[in-house]
């Protein structure tokens, strides 16, 4: 498969993102990884990568180490580097240089490229991987319309994407762990962090479901996070829900009552395919 490729000393970090972008200074404020060193956290990262892989495992119609995976949004690569044992070649690409910087140093891995690149427009071929792995990270792209025709872009035709997405109307706030911290417009959200001390802008923009579906509206999704609440064990899940738990117990009718407040869940995502008799349909 022809990859068009770019090492971290091929390619300079994009620091200047498109014009509607939040502007971070990375002198005085760091890149993702400085910010939030949690992602220096191996025993966390490969936890999260083991419920990818399992959910990959269990949807590709070909064994995982004949595929190519783009790990968008790498960060520190600790994630992919787990996810290197399983796939024939892993693209780590972000614009946090810092991480993956770090990850290149400590990966015993010889199947990773490094890419330091906007996730929206990277210099990765048309149909050039089997697989993107774009966990948690939509939240973290103002254009995020430009990250869905990136992820459409770069898919093969068989191609699918692990697509895991927080929920704007989460209770409490994953990155800062203050409570509806996300439900406000950003300048609340800025005034909200700056009243509770922390320097920094709110550069997070989680959508609810029903934008969210509107996001992805290009895209055939297959919802996986009902199969993993009520199935743990076969996803790797067992450390953030456990087997047999309510939630896992509740009735079809309930749970559906409720989906739309969950967290976070797990799609696999592929491009549409457009019926030929009506070539508008969505």
């Amino acid at each position: 498969m022809s990859l068009a490729l770019f090492t971290l000393s091929n390619l300079q970090v994009e620091n200047q993102m498109s014009g509607t972008e939040v502007k971070y200074d990375y002198e005085k404020e760091g890149t993702f990884s400085e910010r939030f060193p949690i992602l220096y956290n191996e025993k966390q990262r490969h936890r999260k990568a083991a419920k990818v892989i399992a959910v990959c495992r269990d949807f590709a119609d070909r064994p995982l180490n004949e595929l190519v995976a783009l790990d968008l949004g790498a960060s520190t690569s600790i994630m992919t580097d787990y996810f290197a044992r399983s796939f024939k070649r892993v693209i780590a690409l972000d614009v946090d240089h810092v991480g993956l910087q770090s990850g290149k140093k400590t990966s015993t891995s010889d199947n990773i490229v490094y890419l330091c690149s906007d996730g929206t427009r990277s210099a990765l071929k048309d149909g050039s991987v089997d697989v993107i792995i774009c966990n948690q990270v939509y939240e973290h792209v103002e254009d995020q319309h430009g990250l869905t025709f990136e992820i459409e872009r770069l898919l093969s035709p068989d191609g699918f994407c692990y697509f895991g997405a927080g929920n704007r109307f989460v209770l409490i706030e994953g990155h800062y762990f203050l409570p509806c911290l996300s439900w406000m417009p950003l300048w609340a959200s800025h005034l909200y962090l700056k009243l509770m001390g922390r320097k920094v802008k709110y550069d997070v923009y989680l959508l609810s479901l029903r934008n969210l579906r509107r996001l992805l509206k290009n895209f055939d999704m297959i919802d996986y996070t009902e199969k993993i609440i009520r199935d743990p064990e076969s996803y790797d899940a067992t450390d953030v829900i456990k087997p047999n738990s309510w939630l896992a117990r509740l009735p079809r009718w309930m749970f559906k009552l409720i989906y739309a407040i969950l967290p976070a869940w797990i799609f696999i995502v592929k491009p549409a395919v457009v019926s030929q008799e009506n070539p508008k349909a969505e």
